[in-house]
C-alpha cells in the first residue's frame, strides 16, 4: 500500500525548502511563519502574555513566533499536562488566558483534564494544539488523530482553522478564529478556548519563494478587542438587592469560591452596609481582608456542624455570591433553610444551584449588583441577629484555640499558615484536606493574604504545577500548601518542569496516603480501605527535595510552622523553590480534629 499521497507532498515541500533556512526578517519566510506570526500577535494584541511550550516539531511555527515576541514569557514544559495545569495557575491567579502550546497527537490530549478544571472553574484558557494536514486523517500517518473538538463540551469554543492562506481574506479568517476563542475565553462565563493550527511542512522558517505575497504582513486585520466582561446588571439589579435587604430582619450573605477578588471585596462591603453577617469560603475573597474579622463568621463550618446552632440561625432572606460553598455544613444549612427566599447573583447563565434553594438568579454582574445594592438605602439587619451569629462564631473559635496551639494535627497545620504568611502573600490551597481545614480552622482575619485553588473539578492532579503557574503570574513570592498525594501526584513539575525565577515554599503535609477518607464511613472498612482507598505510600519528599535540587525543612508545631513561612527563601530577595514537610500521623490526626470540632460545637451550642 503506497503512502497517503498528502503526507508524501508534505515530506516534499519540505525537503525542497529546508535548505533554504535563513535567519529571521520582519518578512515572513513561508505561509506558516505568516499564519502563526499573527496568531500569536493576536494574541498579544488582546493582553495574553504567558505562553507554556511542550516540546514537538508540528508546533515549531508557533513556538517560533511565541519565542520572537518580546511580549511573551515563555515557560517550556516536558509534559504537557504540566503545561496546562501550570497555565491555569497563571489564569486564575492574572484573571487573563495563558496560551499552552502542543504538537500533534497525545500530547494534545495530555490538557484534557486542565481543560476540565478550567471550564469547571471558570479560569481563562487558551489551548493552541498543533495539527497535521486534515488529509491525513483516519490514516496510518504518524501522530496523527482526530483533533476536532477534543475537549468535547468543557470547552467554552472550538475551532478547527484550515492549513494557512497567505491572502487577506486567509487572515481575516484567521483574525475573526482568535477574536472567536479570546471572547469565549474571557466572556461570561470565562473558561477554556481551543485553536487547533494546522500545518503542513517546512514547519521552520525557511524561505519558500512565492509563497507569501509581497507586502503582507504577519498581523490580523481589524482592531484587538478586550473580550466580553461579566454582564452589566440591568439598572434595576442592584435596587432589587438593596429593596431585599431593606425588608429583612435576618438577611446572610454566602459568598462561595470565584476567581474574581474583587467580588469577595464586594461582599464585604455590602454586608458592612447593612449590619448583615457574611459567611465566605476560603476562595471568595472575603475571608481575609479588610473588614473581615468584623463580618465574616470564619467559624461558620465549625459552629454550623451543630444541627440545633444551623437550626437557630434561621435567616429570612439569603444573597448568594458565587460558586457553591466548599463547606459541608454550609451546604447542610443552605438546604435546612430552603424555604427562607435565597437569591443567587450570577453572571452567567450556567445552572448554579445543585441545592436547588434559590428562588431566583439576580443576573449581571455580581460586583456591580453588590455596589449599587450598597450605595442604596438597603437598610439594616436586626442588631440581635448579627449578635446571635457573632457569639455562635466567637465561641467555637475560641473552643478550638487550645487545639491549634498545642496539638499537631492538620487543622493546626492550615492555621499556622494563614497566620504565618506575610500580608498580600498569594496562597494556593491544594484540594482534598487543606481547603477544607483552611476552612474550619483559619480565622476570617483583616490581614490580606490572596488565596487560590481549583474547586471545579476539585481533582489532586497538577496542583504543583498550578502552584507555580500562580507564582508565575503574581510576580512575588507565593506559597501552596497541599498533601502528599497532591505533591507526588505532580511531583514531575518540581524535578522536570520547573521554570526559573519564581518563588514559590511548598508546605506538604505529609500523612502517608489519602488521610481524607479517614473522614469518611469506608475507614470501618478494612480491608479494603487501607490498600485501595488510603493507599499508603513511603516516598522519603527529602529526597524529592533533593533531586529536584530545593532546600527541604521538616517541621513538627504549629510554632515552628508560622517561623517557617515568615522567613524568606533561600535566594536573594525571597526567589526560588523550597519544600516544608509537616508529618501528621493519619490516626493522630482524625481524633484531635474530632475533638476539636466537638469541643466547637458544643461552645456554639451554649452561645446561642
Amino acid at each position: 500500500m503506497g503512502r497517503d499521497p498528502g503526507e508524501a507532498a508534505d515530506d516534499a515541500r519540505g525537503a525542497r525548502c529546508r535548505a533554504d533556512a535563513v535567519s529571521r526578517t520582519p518578512a515572513a519566510p513561508n505561509r506558516n511563519a505568516l499564519w502563526a506570526r499573527a496568531l500569536v500577535d493576536g494574541l498579544a494584541r488582546r493582553g495574553v502574555s504567558h505562553a507554556c511550550v511542550g516540546s514537538g516539531s508540528r508546533s515549531a511555527p508557533l513556538v517560533e513566533a511565541l519565542a520572537a515576541d518580546d511580549r511573551f514569557t515563555l515557560h517550556p514544559h516536558v509534559d504537557e499536562r504540566s503545561a496546562a495545569f501550570f497555565a491555569l495557575g497563571v489564569g486564575a491567579a492574572s484573571g487573563r488566558p495563558a496560551a499552552v502550546v502542543t504538537t500533534s497527537g497525545t500530547a494534545a490530549a495530555n490538557l484534557f483534564p486542565a481543560v476540565v478544571e478550567a471550564s469547571q472553574s471558570e479560569v481563562p484558557f487558551l489551548a493552541l494544539t498543533a495539527d497535521r494536514p486534515a488529509a491525513l486523517r483516519g490514516t496510518d500517518a504518524n501522530q496523527t488523530i482526530d483533533q476536532r473538538d477534543l475537549f468535547g463540551r468543557y470547552t467554552r469554543r472550538s475551532i478547527d482553522l484550515a492549513l494557512p492562506e497567505p491572502t487577506p481574506a486567509g487572515l481575516a479568517r484567521l483574525g475573526a478564529a482568535v477574536e472567536a476563542a479570546w471572547r469565549a475565553a474571557v466572556g461570561s462565563p470565562a473558561g477554556p478556548a481551543h485553536l487547533n493550527v494546522q500545518f503542513a511542512k517546512p514547519l521552520e522558517p525557511v524561505r519558500v519563494p512565492g509563497d507569501v505575497p509581497s507586502g503582507l504582513e504577519p498581523r490580523l486585520p481589524g482592531p484587538a478587542t478586550p473580550g466580553d466582561t461579566p454582564g452589566t446588571p440591568p439598572p434595576d439589579a442592584g435596587a432589587e438587592l438593596a429593596t431585599l435587604l431593606h425588608g429583612a430582619r435576618r438577611p446572610l450573605i454566602v459568598c462561595g469560591p470565584n476567581q474574581r477578588s474583587e467580588v469577595g471585596r464586594a461582599s464585604l462591603a455590602l454586608a458592612a452596609r447593612a449590619h448583615a453577617p457574611l459567611v465566605a469560603d476560603p476562595l471568595s475573597g472575603a475571608r481575609f481582608g479588610s473588614g473581615a474579622a468584623r463580618w465574616t463568621m470564619g467559624g461558620a463550618d465549625l459552629s454550623l456542624r451543630a444541627d440545633d446552632v444551623a437550626a437557630a440561625l434561621r435567616p429570612d432572606l439569603v444573597v448568594r455570591v458565587g460558586r457553591a460553598p466548599t463547606s459541608a455544613a454550609v451546604c447542610r444549612y443552605l438546604e435546612r433553610h430552603a424555604d427562607a427566599p435565597q437569591f443567587v447573583l450570577d453572571a452567567t447563565h450556567r445552572w448554579r444551584d445543585h441545592l436547588a434553594t434559590s428562588a431566583r438568579r439576580l443576573t449581571g454582574d455580581p460586583v456591580e449588583t453588590l455596589e449599587r445594592a450598597g450605595a442604596a438605602d438597603c437598610g439594616e439587619a436586626d442588631e440581635a441577629w448579627l449578635g446571635r451569629w457573632r457569639a455562635t462564631d466567637r465561641a467555637a473559635r475560641l473552643a478550638v484555640e487550645p487545639s491549634l496551639a498545642e496539638a499537631w494535627f492538620e487543622g493546626a497545620v492550615a492555621n499556622a499558615m494563614a497566620e504565618g504568611l506575610p500580608e498580600g502573600t498569594p496562597w494556593f490551597i491544594g484540594n482534598s484536606m487543606p481547603i477544607r481545614d483552611v476552612d474550619a480552622f483559619a480565622r476570617a482575619t483583616d490581614r490580606p493574604l490572596r488565596p487560590l485553588g481549583l474547586r471545579g473539578a476539585s481533582g489532586i492532579d497538577g496542583n504543583v504545577s498550578a502552584a507555580l503557574g500562580a507564582a508565575a503570574a503574581s510576580g512575588r513570592p507565593a506559597a501552596a500548601l497541599m498533601g502528599d498525594l497532591t505533591l507526588l501526584h505532580d511531583a514531575g513539575a518540581l524535578l522536570a518542569d520547573r521554570p526559573p525565577g519564581i518563588s514559590l515554599h511548598l508546605v506538604v503535609i505529609q500523612n502517608r496516603g489519602g488521610g481524607i477518607f479517614h473522614m469518611l464511613p469506608i475507614r470501618e472498612h478494612d480491608p479494603p480501605f487501607t490498600p485501595y482507598v488510603v493507599m499508603p505510600q513511603s516516598v522519603d519528599l527529602g529526597a524529592v527535595a533533593a533531586a529536584a535540587g530545593i532546600p527541604h525543612r521538616l517541621v513538627s508545631s504549629a510554632a515552628e510552622l508560622r517561623e517557617a513561612v515568615k522567613a524568606p527563601g533561600p535566594e536573594s530577595e525571597g526567589r526560588g523553590l523550597r519544600l516544608t514537610e509537616a508529618c501528621i500521623e493519619r490516626e493522630h490526626n482524625w481524633q484531635q480534629r474530632t475533638a476539636a470540632i466537638e469541643n466547637a460545637k458544643e461552645a456554639a451550642r451554649r452561645a446561642i
